[in-house]
């Protein structure tokens, strides 16, 4: 795990071990609130121990952008008596499938077993939330895509956003809707935030984010038309396969060896949806 400060208030934390997942802390007047965390327990522990000195033992709150366990397991390590806000469909999708996950990844692998699952405590259904903490205003603002129920927080003044998964650094909306994330990705722009917190991989800087949205954004819309194309041919659905990353402009480097298989599980994804909407017809 490696981290690296943003402003003299903001800390991200990468995980060296799980797809470069960030999780990120915002040191305020009224304590540290912290948005996401990292999977493994050990580098919850040391985010913890380390935001707990900076913050002079004091925490506001968490929040957590979506239900992906890779974001949620690691908020054990902070103080119990946090408020966890988040949209109203993570605090159901954890409600329904949180335990079993966790019960799987227990099974895998035993360093998970410390893990106690944490569900949001406070929860919005439509537009966006204002948390307030102090001298910092986080608005939590709902950008499905990704998920169903993935938010950003933006802090307005600094021009900052964490994005949760809705930016990573390949879109991934095998869980979601691609539709959908296309929308997020524009309002994103239209929001013109100055730095970008992706959900997992580098931070994204001012002169850098038109490009990378609209990379992002050409990239989801080469998913659809190949997907459009298996389709139309009759193709074998495991053709897809055969379609690399770069055809849609992406390199496999930031993700890794995985990169192909996430970029092949997107088609899929694309190509499932327009064949059953193709059947209703």
């Amino acid at each position: 795990m490696y981290w690296e400060r943003v402003t003299e208030e903001i800390f991200v934390f990468t995980s060296d071990r799980y797809a470069l997942v960030n999780s990120v802390a915002v040191l305020t007047e009224e304590g540290v609130v912290v948005v996401d965390a990292l999977p493994f327990p050990d580098e919850a522990r040391q985010i913890a121990a380390f935001l707990d000195a900076r913050g002079r033992g004091r925490f506001h709150s968490l929040i957590l952008t979506h239900y992906h366990m890779d974001h949620v397991y690691g908020l054990f390590a902070f103080p119990d008596h946090l408020d966890v806000f988040a949209h109203e469909l993570c605090r159901q999708k954890l409600l329904e499938v949180g335990e079993l996950s966790l019960a799987e990844a227990r099974k895998a692998d035993p360093v998970f077993d410390e893990v106690r699952l944490r569900f949001p405590t406070i929860t919005f259904t439509t537009g966006e939330m204002v948390v307030d903490a102090g001298d910092t205003t986080l608005r939590l603002i709902h950008m499905p895509g990704h998920t169903a129920d993935n938010i950003g927080v933006f802090l307005e003044q600094e021009r900052i956003l964490f994005t949760g998964d809705s930016v990573m650094a390949i879109p991934i909306i095998a869980d979601g809707d691609w539709r959908q994330e296309l929308e997020t990705l524009q309002r994103i722009k239209d929001l013109a935030p100055e730095t970008i917190v992706q959900g997992h991989g580098e931070v994204i800087l001012r002169g850098e984010i038109k490009t990378v949205l609209d990379r992002y954004i050409k990239y989801l819309k080469c998913v659809e038309d190949q997907a459009r194309k298996v389709l139309k041919k009759g193709a074998a659905r495991d053709t897809i396969w055969e379609i690399p990353l770069e055809a849609c402009g992406l390199e496999r480097v930031p993700l890794g060896i995985a990169s192909h298989q996430l970029h092949v599980a997107n088609i899929m994804a694309v190509y499932d949806t327009l064949k059953a909407e193709q059947a209703e017809r």
